[in-house]
């Protein structure tokens, strides 16, 4: 299927229809933020692992993470010594969520084929609704639909990059892994009773 017979929701729509069809997610990340006021990027490079509907963890290099187990969430600064737990209802948008979901408020422009580091892709570039500034471009692999880079960028030319590495779907994740216990000597901040009548 060529991109002049592909549309760019149609090309969402096999994306989000390839990691519906399965129950687990794990990849490599690299968050890049350049602010074109500052002429400054910072680099942040982790692991995300999924499994749905509710658990997830974000490994972030210094050691800091986000563990969520369908009933809580941990956030924990490795810097502050510090692990805030709160009661997962909901309203934070899991990882596989922002991977599912980042057409939903963003209407496709168009769609091409191209390559990324060698591998043939499609990219969708896709504007907010109602006229507003800014752009989302969307690097799809054409193979196995996997999602490989994002770009966003807002109406100050401000740019976020996601690039996705060593994706894994439907593998096997130890239980393990979407559990927190928090380390000796870490002050703990639970606002679990914060959300309880």
């Amino acid at each position: 299927l060529g991109a002049s017979a592909l549309t760019g929701a149609e090309a969402a729509a096999k994306a989000r229809e390839q990691f519906a069809a399965h129950a687990t997610f794990s990849a490599r990340f690299e968050k890049q933020f350049y602010w074109t006021a500052l002429d400054k990027t910072q680099k942040l490079q982790g692991r995300i692992y999924t499994r749905k509907p509710d658990r997830f963890r974000v490994e972030v290099e210094g050691g800091d993470l986000v563990v969520a187990d369908g009933q809580a969430i941990w956030i924990y600064s490795k810097k502050n010594q510090q692990v805030v737990v709160s009661a997962y209802n909901g309203e934070v948008r899991t990882p596989w969520q922002l991977l599912l979901d980042y057409t939903s408020q963003w209407a496709p422009a168009g769609v091409e084929e191209t390559r990324l580091e060698g591998r043939a892709c499609y990219l969708l570039v896709l504007r907010p609704p109602g006229g507003a500034g800014g752009q989302l471009k969307v690097w799809l692999e054409r193979r196995r639909w996997l999602l490989l880079k994002v770009e966003q960028k807002d109406e100050s030319d401000n740019l976020v990059t996601y690039i996705l590495k060593d994706q894994r779907l439907g593998t096997e994740l130890d239980a393990g892994l979407f559990r927190f216990t928090a380390p000796p000597g870490v002050e703990v901040i639970d606002r679990r009773g914060d959300a309880r009548p």
